[in-house]
Protein backbone atom coordinates (compact mmCIF):
# COMPACT_ATOMS: atom_id res chain seq x y z
CA UNK A 1 0.00 0.00 0.00
CA UNK A 2 2.80 2.24 1.09
CA UNK A 3 4.52 1.59 -2.60
CA UNK A 4 1.42 2.22 -4.04
CA UNK A 5 0.89 5.97 -2.78
CA UNK A 6 4.56 6.56 -3.33
CA UNK A 7 4.37 5.88 -7.10
CA UNK A 8 0.86 8.01 -7.08
CA UNK A 9 2.77 10.50 -6.01
CA UNK A 10 5.44 10.29 -8.28
CA UNK A 11 3.01 10.60 -10.70
CA UNK A 12 1.16 13.66 -9.63
CA UNK A 13 4.84 15.42 -9.31
CA UNK A 14 5.54 14.39 -13.30
CA UNK A 15 2.11 15.65 -14.12
CA UNK A 16 2.72 18.67 -12.17
CA UNK A 17 6.10 19.23 -14.02
CA UNK A 18 4.52 18.63 -17.31
CA UNK A 19 1.67 21.03 -17.08
CA UNK A 20 4.16 23.92 -15.70
CA UNK A 21 6.38 23.60 -18.95
CA UNK A 22 3.56 23.66 -21.49
CA UNK A 23 4.53 24.92 -25.00
CA UNK A 24 3.33 28.13 -26.49
CA UNK A 25 3.14 28.49 -30.48
CA UNK A 26 4.26 31.62 -31.23
CA UNK A 27 4.13 31.08 -34.80
CA UNK A 28 1.00 29.79 -35.60
CA UNK A 29 1.91 28.99 -39.34
CA UNK A 30 -0.79 30.96 -40.84
CA UNK A 31 -0.30 34.51 -40.78
CA UNK A 32 1.81 37.00 -38.35
CA UNK A 33 -1.27 38.26 -36.08
CA UNK A 34 0.55 37.72 -33.11
CA UNK A 35 3.38 39.77 -34.60
CA UNK A 36 4.80 43.41 -34.41
CA UNK A 37 6.75 44.70 -37.21
CA UNK A 38 9.23 47.24 -36.90
CA UNK A 39 11.55 48.91 -39.78
CA UNK A 40 14.22 51.12 -40.55
CA UNK A 41 12.85 53.02 -43.48
CA UNK A 42 9.44 53.65 -44.69
CA UNK A 43 8.14 50.08 -46.52
CA UNK A 44 5.21 47.52 -46.73
CA UNK A 45 5.75 45.79 -43.85
CA UNK A 46 3.37 42.36 -45.84
CA UNK A 47 6.45 42.95 -48.24
CA UNK A 48 8.83 42.03 -45.43
CA UNK A 49 7.65 39.80 -43.30
CA UNK A 50 4.99 37.14 -44.55
CA UNK A 51 3.99 33.53 -44.45
CA UNK A 52 3.72 31.14 -47.08
CA UNK A 53 3.56 27.75 -46.96
CA UNK A 54 3.17 27.57 -43.21
CA UNK A 55 6.62 29.48 -43.07
CA UNK A 56 7.46 32.76 -42.02
CA UNK A 57 9.80 34.81 -44.52
CA UNK A 58 11.80 37.94 -43.34
CA UNK A 59 13.26 39.49 -46.89
CA UNK A 60 16.27 41.24 -45.79
CA UNK A 61 15.20 44.57 -46.57
CA UNK A 62 14.71 46.97 -45.13
CA UNK A 63 16.73 46.15 -42.28
CA UNK A 64 14.18 45.79 -39.26
CA UNK A 65 12.43 42.71 -37.01
CA UNK A 66 9.26 41.65 -36.47
CA UNK A 67 8.63 40.68 -32.75
CA UNK A 68 5.88 38.70 -30.39
CA UNK A 69 3.10 41.30 -28.90
CA UNK A 70 3.82 39.66 -25.30
CA UNK A 71 6.83 40.00 -23.36
CA UNK A 72 8.72 36.62 -21.88
CA UNK A 73 11.22 35.77 -19.25
CA UNK A 74 13.00 32.53 -18.38
CA UNK A 75 11.90 30.06 -20.87
CA UNK A 76 13.27 27.70 -23.61
CA UNK A 77 13.01 28.75 -27.07
CA UNK A 78 12.94 26.72 -30.21
CA UNK A 79 12.72 27.59 -34.12
CA UNK A 80 14.01 26.25 -37.18
CA UNK A 81 15.58 28.87 -40.23
CA UNK A 82 17.27 28.45 -43.73
CA UNK A 83 18.67 31.03 -46.15
CA UNK A 84 16.56 31.52 -49.60
CA UNK A 85 19.10 32.45 -51.63
CA UNK A 86 22.72 34.36 -50.62
CA UNK A 87 22.94 33.26 -46.91
CA UNK A 88 23.67 36.98 -44.71
CA UNK A 89 22.83 38.09 -42.04
CA UNK A 90 20.12 37.80 -39.16
CA UNK A 91 19.53 37.45 -35.55
CA UNK A 92 17.01 36.21 -32.54
CA UNK A 93 16.24 39.26 -30.52
CA UNK A 94 15.72 38.81 -27.14
CA UNK A 95 14.56 40.29 -23.79
CA UNK A 96 13.73 43.24 -26.08
CA UNK A 97 12.65 46.41 -24.43
CA UNK A 98 12.42 49.73 -24.31
CA UNK A 99 11.74 52.15 -27.65
CA UNK A 100 10.80 49.58 -30.72
CA UNK A 101 13.58 50.97 -33.09
CA UNK A 102 16.07 49.79 -35.51
CA UNK A 103 18.12 48.02 -33.45
CA UNK A 104 16.66 47.67 -29.68
CA UNK A 105 17.90 47.26 -26.19
CA UNK A 106 18.16 43.24 -26.30
CA UNK A 107 20.25 40.13 -26.74
CA UNK A 108 21.11 38.98 -29.89
CA UNK A 109 21.75 35.22 -30.37
CA UNK A 110 23.36 35.51 -33.91
CA UNK A 111 22.19 34.15 -37.00
CA UNK A 112 24.75 35.64 -39.52
CA UNK A 113 26.33 33.25 -41.74
CA UNK A 114 28.72 31.04 -40.11
CA UNK A 115 28.22 32.98 -37.26
CA UNK A 116 25.21 31.44 -35.42
CA UNK A 117 25.88 31.34 -31.89
CA UNK A 118 27.83 34.19 -31.19
CA UNK A 119 26.41 36.64 -28.53
CA UNK A 120 25.68 40.15 -29.37
CA UNK A 121 24.77 42.81 -26.94
CA UNK A 122 22.98 45.90 -28.23
CA UNK A 123 22.86 49.32 -26.40
CA UNK A 124 23.94 50.78 -22.78
CA UNK A 125 23.08 48.30 -19.88
CA UNK A 126 23.08 45.30 -22.22
CA UNK A 127 25.44 42.53 -20.85
CA UNK A 128 27.00 38.91 -20.30
CA UNK A 129 29.80 37.02 -18.74
CA UNK A 130 31.01 34.01 -20.96
CA UNK A 131 33.89 32.06 -20.01
CA UNK A 132 35.04 34.17 -16.90
CA UNK A 133 34.88 37.23 -19.29
CA UNK A 134 32.53 40.02 -18.91
CA UNK A 135 30.93 41.45 -22.23
CA UNK A 136 29.04 45.08 -21.76
CA UNK A 137 28.51 47.84 -23.98
CA UNK A 138 30.40 51.03 -23.63
CA UNK A 139 28.95 53.07 -25.43
CA UNK A 140 31.94 55.36 -25.73
CA UNK A 141 33.18 52.84 -27.89
CA UNK A 142 30.99 51.35 -29.58
CA UNK A 143 26.42 50.36 -29.30
CA UNK A 144 27.51 46.39 -29.03
CA UNK A 145 29.43 43.95 -27.83
CA UNK A 146 30.08 40.39 -29.21
CA UNK A 147 31.26 37.36 -27.84
CA UNK A 148 32.33 34.30 -30.26
CA UNK A 149 30.97 31.49 -30.06
CA UNK A 150 32.80 28.09 -28.99
CA UNK A 151 33.54 26.33 -32.04
CA UNK A 152 33.59 25.88 -35.66
CA UNK A 153 30.33 26.58 -37.11
CA UNK A 154 27.52 23.78 -36.80
CA UNK A 155 25.23 25.67 -39.52
CA UNK A 156 24.06 22.95 -42.36
CA UNK A 157 24.58 24.02 -45.92
CA UNK A 158 22.53 27.34 -47.18
CA UNK A 159 19.00 26.36 -48.16
CA UNK A 160 18.76 23.55 -45.54
CA UNK A 161 16.91 23.72 -42.23
CA UNK A 162 18.56 24.31 -38.82
CA UNK A 163 17.71 24.42 -35.45
CA UNK A 164 18.10 26.48 -32.57
CA UNK A 165 17.64 26.18 -29.32
CA UNK A 166 17.86 28.96 -26.64
CA UNK A 167 18.01 28.39 -23.09
CA UNK A 168 17.25 32.07 -21.33
CA UNK A 169 16.47 31.25 -17.19
CA UNK A 170 17.44 33.49 -14.42
CA UNK A 171 20.13 35.25 -16.39
CA UNK A 172 21.46 32.30 -18.01
CA UNK A 173 21.71 31.83 -21.61
CA UNK A 174 22.21 28.67 -23.45
CA UNK A 175 22.43 28.86 -27.28
CA UNK A 176 22.93 25.45 -29.42
CA UNK A 177 22.83 24.83 -33.07
CA UNK A 178 21.86 22.11 -34.81
CA UNK A 179 22.11 19.99 -31.04
CA UNK A 180 25.61 21.53 -30.35
CA UNK A 181 26.64 24.06 -27.44
CA UNK A 182 27.92 27.06 -28.97
CA UNK A 183 27.58 29.71 -26.21
CA UNK A 184 26.73 29.67 -22.67
CA UNK A 185 26.90 33.12 -21.01
CA UNK A 186 25.85 34.21 -17.06
CA UNK A 187 24.33 37.17 -15.10
CA UNK A 188 23.20 37.94 -18.74
CA UNK A 189 20.70 41.38 -18.54
CA UNK A 190 18.19 42.57 -19.87
CA UNK A 191 16.45 39.46 -18.76
CA UNK A 192 12.91 39.83 -19.69
CA UNK A 193 11.14 41.21 -23.07
CA UNK A 194 10.10 40.73 -26.75
CA UNK A 195 10.79 38.08 -28.95
CA UNK A 196 12.50 39.09 -32.24
CA UNK A 197 13.59 37.74 -35.87
CA UNK A 198 15.88 40.21 -37.72
CA UNK A 199 15.32 40.66 -41.97
CA UNK A 200 19.22 42.01 -41.97
CA UNK A 201 20.77 41.60 -45.67
CA UNK A 202 18.79 38.52 -47.46
CA UNK A 203 15.73 36.51 -47.53
CA UNK A 204 15.68 33.93 -44.98
CA UNK A 205 12.40 31.43 -43.30
CA UNK A 206 10.96 30.79 -39.89
CA UNK A 207 8.93 28.02 -38.83
CA UNK A 208 8.07 25.58 -35.69
CA UNK A 209 8.96 28.88 -33.62
CA UNK A 210 7.77 27.61 -30.38
CA UNK A 211 8.42 28.47 -26.20
CA UNK A 212 8.48 26.51 -23.45
CA UNK A 213 8.07 28.62 -20.15
CA UNK A 214 10.45 27.48 -17.31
Amino acid sequence: MKQTAMIFLGLLLFVGTANSQKTEILFNSEDLSNWVPVLRSEANADTVFYVTDGIMNAGGAPFGYIRTKDSYENYELRLEWRWTGEPSNSGVLLAISGEDKVWPHCIEAQLKHENAGDLVLMHEGAKATVDGQDYQVNPEVSWVAVANKFSASTEKAPGEWNTYRIRFFNGTLEFWINNTLQMKATNATPTKGHIGLQSEGTGIQFRNIELIQL
